[in-house]
């Protein structure tokens, strides 16, 4: 496989986990988001629960708010839990970045170095025609 082709493949990987990357830093950002709004939505149902419970609650009341602590603390704990795996999600994918920035880093500075090689060959052919040329225009 030919250097120009491989970076070009490598270019095209770096792209593609750099836009996975961007989406996974974009539903990480809605996630916590989210998990910020149950959260702060199950503070304000406390702070009402504890408010009315002052007042006094009947028994089917307190069942009510029970319920209602229930499904929001657990979809709370669910908000969290779909945060926690993007996050981890979004760092293995920092990795995959790293990586493959490297690699066409080392492909980048390898075909560098192969144009510099081809350069100095190229100038030592050129020389030696020079000289060649100077030595028959000498002998003349």
């Amino acid at each position: 496989m030919k250097l120009d082709v491989l970076r070009r493949y490598r270019a095209q990987m770096e792209e593609v986990v750099r836009l996975d990357l961007f989406r996974l830093r974009q539903e990480l950002q809605d996630a916590e988001v989210r998990s910020h709004l149950l959260d702060a939505q199950l503070r304000r149902t406390a702070d009402a629960y504890s408010e009315k419970a002052g007042r006094g609650v009947a028994l089917d009341e307190f069942l009510v708010w029970q319920s209602t602590f229930a499904a929001e603390t657990s979809k709370l704990a669910e908000a969290r839990q779909i945060e926690t795996q993007l996050r981890e999600a979004w760092s293995r994918k920092q990795d995959d970045m790293r990586e493959v920035a490297q690699d066409r880093r080392t492909l980048d500075r390898l075909a560098e170095r192969i144009r510099q090689q081809r350069r100095l060959v190229q100038h030592r052919i050129d020389q030696m025609e020079m000289d060649e040329a100077a030595q028959r225009m000498s002998t003349m």
